[in-house]
């Protein structure tokens, strides 16, 4: 469903299973979606690059919370849709745009990331400008340091 979303809209992007990646795009970074939960705002969104983690007390400045943490894998699947793992900040961006997503700062050194496409095992890489433009996130620096 996500890739239909983004052929709709001519949004351009290469599918990929996470097992593997297509020649020549072996720099292109990953970036994981947490979902995460805060005391005022409920359920956001962060992206960040996979190996990174992600400061609690960054994202709940700027997101106005007071804490932010992982809610249980049930609350998550109940209301994204999506299991532990598959989440997409396309698709949620999709069926819920009330939801906050706030993409780290690093985003914007490179020119493509890989994101979950809304499936285990699947990805997609897509330009971060079309992402951002997409998806309208707030950039910020939000990992531990």
């Amino acid at each position: 469903e996500v890739e239909k979303y983004l052929d709709d809209k001519k949004i351009p992007y290469t599918s990929l299973e996470f097992s593997e990646r297509p020649s020549g795009e072996e720099e292109i970074p990953v970036f994981k979606t947490l979902v995460l939960k805060g005391n005022k705002t409920d359920t956001l969104v962060a992206l960040v690059p996979l190996n990174e983690r992600v400061s609690y007390k960054k994202l709940a400045k700027i997101t106005g919370n007071r804490k932010v943490g992982l809610p249980p894998i049930e609350y998550v699947l109940s209301v994204t849709g999506y299991p532990n793992g598959a989440n997409t900040p396309i698709g949620i961006h999709m069926h819920l745009p009330e939801i906050m997503i706030v993409a780290d700062e690093r985003i914007n050194q490179y020119e493509s990331i890989v994101v979950s496409a809304g499936e285990l095992g699947k990805g997609l890489s897509i330009k971060s400008q079309d992402l951002q433009e997409l998806v309208q996130p707030v950039i910020a620096s939000i990992l531990n340091d």
